[in-house]
């Protein structure tokens, strides 16, 4: 019988990864560019250094395809802490430079254009998939613990389907042409 667990964690249906892959696939390059399969050693050194998981559906979609845009809409992959679209370089700026920082626990890993970011909230994993949920984080706004930011995609892979795909196909097609 299939091991579904990885480390104690249930990793999500392959089927679920594969077809976001499929999907991201079907967008022509010049409007969706997508990044090489990421270092696993950039994973592990995230992870060691911010002492946090990142989720399994993320690190899945990043062992195929590190980073993403799809008509401007991008998911940050593990490319190094010196360049500044990468995961590494906005988790520091959105922790450390910045008026109103995160809690370590954020993971900002795509921006909404307006200053503001998705993020992992990696305090509350499933145990069932080994996701996390994602958060909307207002850079200018103080959360608190009676405040928090609010929850908006169950998963990362709920985020892509929706954010990334289905946002982008409400008004273009796979060429990018309008509807």
């Amino acid at each position: 019988m299939f091991n579904n667990t990885l480390h104690g964690l249930y990793l999500r249906p392959m089927s679920d990864i594969e077809a976001v892959l499929e999907e991201l696939g079907k967008f022509a390059p010049d409007v969706c560019e997508r990044g090489s399969p990421v270092n696993p050693g950039l994973v592990v050194d995230f992870e060691w250094v911010k002492w946090l998981k990142l989720p399994a559906d993320y690190r899945a979609v990043m062992a195929r395809v590190n980073g993403f845009s799809v008509m401007g809409n991008e998911v940050y992959g593990l490319r190094g802490p010196d360049e500044p679209a990468s995961l590494e370089a906005v988790y520091h700026r959105e922790h450390v430079e910045v008026q109103v920082p995160q809690p370590a626990y954020l993971v900002p890993f795509s921006p909404d254009g307006g200053g503001n970011f998705y993020c992992f909230d990696t305090r509350y994993p499933s145990n069932a998939t080994g996701s996390c949920p994602v958060v909307f984080w207002v850079s200018n706004y103080r959360y608190s613990e009676a405040d928090p930011p609010e929850v908006v995609y169950p998963s990362f892979l709920a985020f892509v389907q929706e954010v990334i795909i289905a946002w982008a196909l409400e008004n273009q097609d796979y060429e990018g042409n309008e509807r």
